[in-house]
């Protein structure tokens, strides 16, 4: 009964929740007063700023090009590199996003390694969207204590989701019945651990 609870949360879960980031402005209030204004910027300024290495515009372009919006072609590399170039100046919904893409091979070749790195990037900015996905990723691999000690983080880092709170809750419950009240102390104690660490 366990393993049957816990296979079909594993499988629902998976087919369910992959999540991408629209920007949700958790950065500095100067990045947040930028990407109020860069949501609402037509194409070529947006362009421009982009290219004059703005980050907020790097993620909304790259948006736009990931979903083909605004005139522009869908393009999964293109998006892909706006995002990175966005997360590798500190946008946490840029790095769940290249955590998405690299771990999916989605405009990029698949690498789980580098889809790890960059989800833990965002979330160690309080993320929970990317805690969630380090947490399946775990699960996948069938260490049940990582996964716990991920789903326990992504229902109290700083930029919460509530959808997220509510699966991780689940999840964390189908894999209780599978761990010792030890092995839940310790996924536990791990979770403050990398919050402190932060």
């Amino acid at each position: 009964m366990k393993k049957l609870l816990l296979g079909s949360t594993l499988f629902f879960g998976l087919l369910s929740f992959q999540a991408h980031a629209d920007y949700s402005p958790q950065q500095q209030q100067s990045t947040s007063a930028m990407a109020a204004q860069y949501a609402h910027m037509n194409v070529a300024d947006l362009q421009k700023a982009a290219k004059a290495g703005q980050p907020a515009a790097q993620f909304f372009l790259g948006v736009n090009y990931q979903y083909g919006q605004n005139g522009l072609p869908k393009d999964a590399k293109q998006a892909f590199a706006l995002y990175k170039a966005a997360a590798d100046q500190g946008i946490t919904a840029a790095q769940l996003n290249v955590g998405r893409m690299y771990i999916d091979g989605n405009g990029v070749s698949k690498n789980e390694a580098l889809g790890r790195q960059y989800f833990e990037k965002a979330a160690s900015h309080g993320d929970n969207r990317a805690s969630f996905n380090l947490a399946v990723m775990e699960e996948q691999k069938k260490n049940y204590m990582g996964a716990y000690q991920w789903y326990e983080l992504s229902t109290r880092d700083g930029m919460l989701d509530n959808k997220v709170i509510n699966m991780s809750e689940t999840k964390k419950t189908a894999l209780a019945a599978n761990l010792t009240q030890d092995q839940i102390r310790t996924a536990t104690q791990r979770a403050d651990q990398w919050i402190q660490a932060q």
